[in-house]
């Protein structure tokens, strides 16, 4: 479910959600091989089609296309974890999407997923971006709902191309 956040001037980016105070954080680029490594379990819980030796390859292939990889961290802890990438499309205009965002499971529900995403808009909002880009499950509707996402209409979908239904329609053959 595509959804958007916009960055209004002077908007509070964390919505009205009443959340538990987050631990103390502090947010920082990934970009190290030993850093996106160990951040392997966290977005495993979200991502449950990656594989541990060859996430480490994934993230610099996707780096090539602008993607960066942020961390949240209670001390040394990795608590939430983000992909985002600043992209401009005919439809969204210019605008940071994010590709991921986790909270590890026992800090769910304590603002760290908030936290990271009024992180995100700020860095956002610095670059001169006003909109934030996602598509979300629909077991995640009402947390971004609650933290000031608006959800689109349209409908992610996708295909293999593998799929008959792609293939040209067989022509008839003229005898």
């Amino acid at each position: 479910i595509p959804v958007a956040l916009r960055i209004a001037p002077g908007q509070e980016t964390h919505g009205t959600a009443r959340f538990s105070e987050p631990p103390p954080m502090n947010f920082r680029e990934l970009s190290a091989d030993p850093d996106i490594a160990a951040a392997f379990p966290l977005m495993a819980s979200l991502r449950d089609c990656i594989r541990e030796d060859t996430f480490l390859p994934e993230v610099r292939r996707q780096q090539i296309e602008g993607y960066r990889l942020y961390g949240a961290f209670d001390g040394d802890r990795l608590v939430a974890l983000a992909g985002v990438r600043r992209t401009h499309t005919l439809a969204r205009g210019e605008h940071l999407f994010i590709d991921d965002l986790v909270t590890a499971a026992d800090e769910r529900g304590r603002g760290c997923g908030r936290a990271m995403l009024a992180w995100l808009a700020a860095q956002a909002k610095a670059d001169g971006l006003r909109r934030i880009h996602l598509d979300s499950r629909s077991t995640a509707k009402g947390f971004y709902e609650k933290v000031g996402f608006t959800f689109a209409t349209s409908i992610p979908c996708s295909v293999d191309i593998d799929d008959p239904a792609l293939r040209p329609p067989a022509r008839e053959s003229a005898e």
